[in-house]
């Protein structure tokens, strides 16, 4: 755990302080004000996950909170210890139960949220009981008890039967002894002002007087009975009152198991919703965390300049990939103060569930521990010097700093020789480094910025400044330590030339070439910034055009997408329409079938009757088959055979008898007898034509030549044969047979026209003729 005085120099305690003044009540404040970082990943990636969904939450229902939680920490002691509690303090557990069902239901869609009240059971029966019997104002109702309802009915009856009394006392001839002529309670008991000389005059008992003397305050005897039992009735009823404040109490005792988790829930919840409202106003973006050391901000802004309306200007600083130690230098007021505690302060935050005033993308790591020497801690007091001050925190720090924890150090070894404090600086920084520690120092001492240029695990930073102006930028610069600027300042603070020379005769050559250096490194680093500026704009411009054009073609493709729609829309009416047609004309269709069925049948039954008076001899047997498409089939109720042309998904049948088409259903075929010796046909057969041609020719499997060429001799066989519809099936296969057959059939003398066969038969891998 970070320590205290380390938590106050970073000014962690400062940023509790702006949590605690977005808490909604007493316990949650008091939470907030002992926040502490956690040293674990996970508790501290929870914590990262309750803050953004609170954000979440509070953009969904701004409204959402803790809506009239009070602090029922007292309360609830109070009844725990079998006390009675007042009005005011019942109707305060009554709100905070009603804000926590509230809060509860509004947290509930967030999970990390929802986890803190998983334990917390609001008991609703409390709240319900007291504002049954305890009003807004603090009151306690009629409807309390019907104990409670009778009493006050006697006690207003008794005042009712005292005012009158005392209402005909006061017209009666009493009344020339009265100092005024008013009713008046002093003690609890009604009384009349009676001037002091006539006190003799009035009989009855004396409860008062003024402060001159001149009026006495007398109970009159002609109503003490009266006032006794509205004294009575008033007893009665705040009995009755303290015993309904008694059951009230013990009800909310019996409950302090539920109680006590709410109110701990509340104010969790509570810290973790200012959490939230901080981040909000300070603009801050939840950071990527790790446990590997690494740390990348990204223009980051120290939270309480942000606070205080400080113009912040951004810094970019990293920390822990390819090196563990930084050393930042620069002139003094240039920021690197700011710069460490921003490190130090924006690690803790993060650590602790704070979302940190960054861009998307920044990385922290969770430590263990930090350890922090900033600022000037000299004691006249202690008899401690700058150095001695500084030693001290660098001794503590070396005492108990390991892997895993940061250091950060401000002006490493000052205060003492240059020589020995740079060598004493580097010790500790080497130190650090063998350790595994984190850890960022600043210095103005050169042989630190050859150290951190020579040693691996450790880089430079300068933060910048501008000499033409004489003041900071406050931009840090990783990977470049930072050139002197005192020979600047001085000359343009008016220092003479000659002085100044002389100054630099004094230097070493060590120093001038590293100066030199790192004002050419520095003149560089200017000119890359710009050109990198110029590109950035520039790829900035070109990510707009593009986002346009994207804008653009989204819009079209949308404009499209609905053109398609419309038009499938549409072609799926005309199709349903084309449907209804079809059905239409299938069903007028079957009815003339049905009605050339009945004429077929009469001229059938006069011919079996005629033919039944000739003997004929007894045909030969014959050979039965399956029904199949193209087989004979023989028709309930006609005497002729016919052939099965097909059947549709409905299980009506098409039959070819004779010069007929018959639709019939599927159940009234019966398979035709086959006969050794063909029947004979009254029809005209042309000389060399097929005798049996069948109604569907297979050309599956055939080169296209070939195929092409049996289809012309079968379309002329079948319209020899009289076939008025044939089926051809080629497949689908690639396509190239299927287009070339209708190709064919649509241009054949013979064909009237040709149209791909229906689902049941054979879909796009058949087609079917009319001839």
């Amino acid at each position: 755990m970070t320590a205290a005085k380390t938590l106050a120099t970073l000014e962690f305690t400062t940023v509790r302080e702006l949590l605690a003044e977005r808490t909604s009540f007493a316990p949650g404040r008091e939470e907030a004000l002992v926040l502490e970082p956690e040293a674990d990943l996970a508790a501290a990636e929870r914590l990262q996950d309750e803050t953004a969904a609170a954000k979440a939450l509070l953009r969904a229902a701004p409204s959402a909170g803790l809506r009239g939680a009070q602090d029922i920490r007292d309360p609830l002691r109070r009844a725990d210890l079998g006390g009675i509690l007042d009005p005011e303090q019942l109707l305060a557990v009554a709100a905070t139960v009603r804000a926590a069902l509230g809060l509860f239901t509004d947290v509930h869609p967030y999970p990390p949220l929802a986890a803190r009240a998983r334990f917390a059971r609001p008991p609703v029966g409390v709240a319900d009981a007291i504002e049954h019997a305890i009003g807004g104002t603090g009151e306690v109702l009629d409807r309390a008890s019907a104990t409670l309802a009778t009493a006050r009915a006697e006690l207003r009856a008794a005042q009712a039967r005292l005012q009158q009394r005392l209402d005909g006392l006061l017209r009666s001839d009493l009344a020339r002894y009265l100092q005024d002529p008013i009713v008046t309670q002093r003690a609890g008991r009604y009384v009349v002002p009676v001037k002091a000389e006539y006190r003799g005059a009035v009989k009855g008992i004396v409860h008062d007087s003024s402060a001159s003397g001149a009026t006495v305050f007398i109970e009159p005897l002609e109503v003490l009975e009266a006032n006794n039992r509205v004294r009575e009735a008033e007893l009665a009823e705040a009995q009755e009152v303290q015993r309904i404040l008694d059951g009230l109490s013990r009800t909310v005792e019996r409950a302090s198991e539920d109680l006590h988790p709410t109110l701990d829930a509340l104010a969790a919840l509570d810290v973790i919703l200012a959490k939230a409202q901080l981040a909000e106003g300070l603009a801050s973006e939840r950071p990527a965390l790790n446990d590997e050391g690494r740390l990348d901000l990204i223009a980051a802004r120290h939270p309480l300049l942000i606070e205080r309306g400080t113009p912040v200007v951004p810094i970019d600083v990293r920390l822990g990939s390819d090196f563990r130690v930084l050393v930042i230098t620069g002139p003094n007021t240039g920021g690197k103060t700011v710069t460490l505690k921003t490190i130090g302060l924006l690690t803790l935050m993060a650590a602790a569930g704070l979302q940190l005033p960054v861009e998307r993308g920044s990385v922290v790591p969770v430590v263990r521990r930090v350890f922090a020497d900033i600022g000037d801690e000299q004691s006249i007091a202690q008899s401690l010097s700058t150095f001695s001050s500084h030693l001290r925190n660098v001794v503590a720090t070396l005492a108990d700093a390991e892997a895993g924890d940061l250091a950060l150090l401000d002006e490493v070894g000052a205060g003492t020789d240059p020589d020995e404090g740079a060598a004493l600086a580097m010790a500790v920084l080497e130190t650090l480094l063998a350790r595994g520690v984190l850890a960022a120092a600043s210095t103005h001492y050169p042989e630190l910025k050859a150290f951190a240029l020579n040693t691996p695990g450790v880089t430079n930073a300068s933060v910048e400044f501008d000499a033409e102006t004489l003041r900071p930028t406050y931009r840090v610069h990783v990977g470049l330590p930072g050139a002197s600027n005192a020979f600047a300042i001085a000359s343009r603070l008016g220092l003479a030339q000659e002085v100044l020379q002389r100054a630099e005769t004094h230097l070493s050559e060590l120093h001038r070439s590293l100066e030199r250096s790192l004002r050419e490194a520095e003149r560089q680093r200017t000119e890359l910034a710009s050109s990198l500026e110029a590109a950035r704009i520039a790829a900035a411009d070109a990510a707009s055009v593009a986002a346009q054009a994207e804008r653009e073609a989204d819009k079209t493709r949308d404009q499209a997408r609905e053109a398609l729609k419309r038009a499938r829309t549409e072609a799926d009416e005309l199709i349903l329409q084309a449907r209804r047609a079809l059905r239409q004309a299938e069903s007028a269709r079957d009815e003339a079938a049905k009605r050339n069925l009945v004429d077929d049948a009469r001229s059938a039954l006069h011919a079996a009757e005629a033919a039944r008076e000739t003997a004929t001899p007894a045909p030969p047997p014959a050979v039965l088959h399956e029904i199949a498409v193209g087989s004979p089939v023989q028709v309930d109720g006609v005497s002729e055979p016919g052939t099965l042309l097909g059947i549709d998904d409905r299980g009506i049948a098409e039959v070819a008898s004779g010069p007929l088409r018959l639709r019939v259903p599927r159940a009234s075929l019966r398979p035709a007898p086959r006969l050794e010796a063909p029947i004979r046909s009254t029809r005209t057969v042309v000389q060399g034509a097929a005798q049996n041609v069948p109604l569907q020719l297979d050309l599956r499997g055939a080169r296209a030549d070939e195929a092409l060429a049996e289809l012309d001799r079968y379309l002329n066989s079948a319209a020899v044969a009289g076939y008025d519809r044939v089926r051809v099936v080629h497949g689908k296969g690639t396509g190239a047979l299927r287009n070339a057959v209708r190709e064919v059939l649509a241009s054949h003398p013979l064909v009237r026209e040709s149209a791909p066969a229906s689902a049941s038969e054979g879909g796009d891998g058949a087609t079917i003729v009319r001839l």
